[in-house]
């Protein structure tokens, strides 16, 4: 099991028609997002004008939630829905897709054989939540977007604050505490090969 946790400083933000978008990870970490030669990456968006349109990505598979704010997706000939905080959509880049309204979110794109999910998890001030690592991922990442707590694993402890990334490669069949003085939240991506 590999434990790094990234900060502010390692990622990277580009301004978009509608907002910024930062880049959290990417894997191969040779590739890049322009020549779309990844097989995953993870980003974070702010939505600023009202409404906006998705760049199109034949080949990706993508997952959408919100951190903060409220949007409607539309995606022509398949589905609409609205999203509030924590709430996931998921659907394919080569879709016309659009959005009304402005938010934060949190993005998952995988590509070919590499399959992926999100979800969310809520730390509550001076508690201690259990984590059970799930072992058939390759990668299990973690993003606090809301405070920030300490990760306790048998071995180590990890402390994580607001904005960074604790990425963990091939874990392993354990189970880790999560603590905090503060109220926490998580995004959490478990990525299969």
């Amino acid at each position: 099991m590999i434990i790094d946790i990234l900060k502010a400083a390692d990622f990277k933000t580009t301004k978009w028609a509608g907002g910024s978008t930062t880049e959290l990870f990417i894997y191969p970490p040779t590739s890049n997002y322009a020549s779309r030669n990844f097989d995953f990456r993870i980003s974070s968006a702010t939505v600023e004008i009202e409404q906006s349109n998705f760049t199109k990505l034949p080949g990706v598979s993508r997952q959408l939630m919100v951190l903060s704010g409220n949007i409607n997706v539309s995606h022509k000939n398949h589905h609409a829905v609205q999203l509030h905080k924590n709430d996931i959509d998921s659907f394919e880049g080569n879709w016309e897709t659009s959005a009304v309204g402005t938010c934060v979110d949190f993005n998952l794109m995988t590509k070919g054989q590499t399959k992926g999910k999100i979800s969310s998890i809520a730390v509550s001030a001076d508690k201690t939540l259990n984590f059970q690592l799930d072992v058939t991922c390759e990668f299990l990442i973690f993003y606090a977007y809301e405070g920030k707590l300490q990760m306790d694993f048998c071995s180590e402890k990890r402390n994580v604050n607001q904005g960074e990334l604790l990425v963990i490669q091939h874990p392993i069949n354990e189970v880790v505490k999560l603590q905090s003085s503060e109220n926490c939240a998580l995004a959490v991506v478990y990525i299969y090969k």
